[in-house]
């Protein structure tokens, strides 16, 4: 049992780092990763069951702007696991899967802050150095290693040592500091949207912030709605485009 559970870490590793190495591929799902647990434990069509009851119940967890939701990589496999080994079903997969999938992200915010932040400037000097080698290396190895390594670690312990362990352990984290990086990943959340504003702060680009703003506060317009609409506005834009190019070079062949 001991090789099956450092396979399944090891897809809780590499799950955990679909964001920072692939580009978020989505094969860090429960819908796909429950795939390869169940076929490491020897049951697919529970891997496979857990992990569309996963899916479902995390469809939702995606990070835009900044909306920092549960992670669902190392969660989801670990979930999964434990509901292929106890033979309970989803019903344990979604109890163990929620407060680990918690935990987890106030883990991540702590390596965006901490661990990225080192990386950032080792990057900035290496670039500074026309080293882009070395800027590669940075940020590919830090801060995906910093999320994978202790996402991996904790997914073997708890299917080594059990589930009540991890529970404990994460119930014995002193309320004072959960809510210090809470804080924190609020903060976090109030430097992206000034880099963003940032980004955007020009007069061809800021409209279309405002009425995102605006759809959302006063229409109270939810995230699909919001972007419904702003690939309608886009499609325009580029229709209306095509059409003066079209008209552009009819006047160019007349005037030939």
């Amino acid at each position: 049992m001991v090789v099956q559970y450092i396979l399944i870490a090891l897809v809780a590793f590499v799950a955990s780092m679909d964001e920072q190495l692939f580009g978020i591929t989505m094969l860090g799902r429960p819908l796909f990763t429950s795939l390869f647990v169940g076929l490491i434990l020897g049951d697919v069509q529970t891997g496979c069951i857990v992990g569309a009851a996963l899916e479902s119940m995390f469809m939702g967890a995606i990070m835009v702007g900044a909306a920092v939701p549960p992670e669902v990589y190392a969660s989801g496999v670990l979930g999964c696991a434990f509901a292929i080994i106890t033979g309970a079903g989803t019903a344990a997969a979604v109890a163990l899967a929620l407060p680990v999938s918690v935990f987890l992200q106030v883990w991540r915010n702590f390596c965006y802050a901490v661990p990225g932040a080192f990386a950032s400037k080792k990057i900035d000097a290496a670039l500074a150095d026309r080293n882009l080698a070395k800027a590669n290396f940075y940020h590919l190895t830090i801060v995906p290693l910093s999320i994978g390594i202790p996402s991996a670690l904790l997914v073997f312990g708890s299917l080594f040592f059990g589930a009540d362990l991890i529970n404990n352990a994460l119930n014995a984290i002193p309320q004072f500091v959960m809510d210090g990086l809470n804080v924190a990943s609020g903060v976090l959340a109030c430097v992206g949207f000034a880099l963003l504003i940032r980004t955007m702060s020009n007069a061809k680009l800021l409209p279309f912030l405002f009425i995102g703003f605006i759809m959302v506060v006063y229409l109270n317009m939810d995230v699909i709605g919001v972007a419904a609409a702003a690939t309608c506005i886009a499609l325009l834009i580029v229709f209306n485009k095509s059409a003066d190019r079209s008209q552009a070079t009819e006047v160019e062949e007349e005037d030939f």
